[in-house]
């Protein structure tokens, strides 16, 4: 009898320790995705920028080296970003303003497994002013991408 319960105590330990510690979702194809963006957040800390130095890392990349992102090109913003420093137009956003466009992007469930670079590339269409169609298709390509 004292086994049986033992048994049953180790299932019961082993379930909650189970569901204690879930399995990483932070990362899609080795990019980290939207679970890791939200926990940038940190409210104990009313003026984290841990997601204002994570996005500084991505602009450092390209302005300093002109590094192609090793994402797939076709998923890229890059003729984006270039039209918006081109048009005068990176000068009127700050990163704050691509934070909250994340923010809402990452709003919804389905959204959380696409890595942050395609989140900020669509930040990036949207102000370089993408229509509606043009974003949800670039949404779509980088959704078949992630679920490869």
């Amino acid at each position: 009898m004292i086994i049986k319960s033992t048994k049953y105590l180790f299932v019961l330990l082993l379930i909650l320790t189970a569901n204690t510690f879930p399995q990483s979702e932070r990362f899609t194809k080795g990019a980290e995705n939207g679970y890791a963006w939200i926990r940038m957040e940190d409210a104990s800390r009313p003026y984290n920028t841990s997601k204002e130095n994570y996005l500084g890392s991505i602009l450092d990349r390209f302005r300093l080296t002109g590094e192609r992102y090793p994402e797939i090109e076709s998923l890229s913003c890059r003729e984006d970003m270039e039209k918006l420093f081109s048009e005068g137009k990176s000068g009127e956003l700050s990163l704050e303003d691509i934070v909250k466009e994340i923010d809402t992007f990452y709003s919804r469930n389905d959204d959380m497994i696409i890595p942050i670079i395609f989140a900020y590339c669509y930040s990036i269409k949207k102000f370089a002013g993408a229509s509606f169609k043009e974003l949800n298709a670039y949404k779509e390509k980088v959704i078949l991408f992630c679920k490869e």
